[in-house]
């Protein structure tokens, strides 16, 4: 059976549109003109994921991405009108799992609904899944996707796990932006985003990290991050099981 997209938008042009390309990908689509039926419509279907313009009527994309939040994990992406910017920081603040131009072309939305897709699997093609990162305090379990401090289950979005699995399985070594925007969205080389920021920040935040002195998730200037995930401990003392 096709996965089955929740597709809101109140504009009908472009539910065609987005339709189409969405269809191509052998995805089952079910349509919400309004916040308030994509509410109800993803309690009851529980679709595998959700695309939504900010032109609903009734509801902004960003009352329909916190409200989604509350109970479900599912890829979330929200297209926004180019040039944005407090929609877009705010849409990925809020949950969202990424932010997509609202005039992209459907190219670009079909690699970016394949790659949260890809994630929410939590399988990498060609390699055999990996289940448990073990560092001692801090516990990465990829599927489903958890993140364990000191004893202390919280959870993790699709593309949060994604994110701090390849931090963490290249822990202490320095993993460049444009190849975690790659790996983890999909992006290619060369785009300029917040993506990344904004969900190091909630990853931060789940670790428990003072966003101004981060202690498990480092910015390498210009470059990327790296995880350290016993920075007051021996190197060998904290070797993932």
């Amino acid at each position: 059976m096709p996965l089955t997209v929740l597709l809101a938008t109140g504009d009908r042009d472009r539910r065609d549109v987005l339709e189409n390309a969405l269809l191509s990908l052998q995805l089952r689509i079910i349509h919400a003109g309004t916040g308030e039926e994509a509410v109800r419509t993803h309690e009851r279907v529980r679709p595998g994921l959700v695309l939504t313009a900010t032109d609903l009527p009734d509801l902004h994309a960003l009352d329909l991405c916190r409200r989604i939040r509350r109970d479900s994990d599912i890829p979330l992406i929200v297209l926004v009108s180019d040039g944005a910017e407090i929609d877009r920081i705010l849409a990925l603040e809020l949950g969202a799992d990424d932010v997509v131009p609202a005039d992209c072309g459907s190219g670009e939305l079909q690699e970016r609904v394949k790659a949260a897709l890809r994630r929410a699997s939590g399988v990498e093609p060609g390699r055999a899944p990996a289940e448990v990162l073990d560092f001692g305090e801090i516990i990465i379990k990829r599927s489903p996707g958890t993140l364990v401090m000191s004893g202390e289950t919280r959870q993790l979005t699709p593309m949060e796990t994604e994110l701090l699995w390849m931090l963490a399985v290249h822990a202490g070594e320095v993993v460049e932006s444009e190849a975690l925007l790659e790996s983890v969205w999909g992006y290619p080389p060369g785009i300029k985003t917040r993506t990344l920021d904004v969900h190091i920040g909630r990853l931060r935040r789940k670790l428990g990290e003072d966003g101004r002195n981060p202690r498990h998730i480092i910015t390498v200037r210009s470059v990327g991050y790296r995880f350290e995930p016993c920075p007051d401990e021996d190197d060998m003392a904290c070797a993932a099981a």
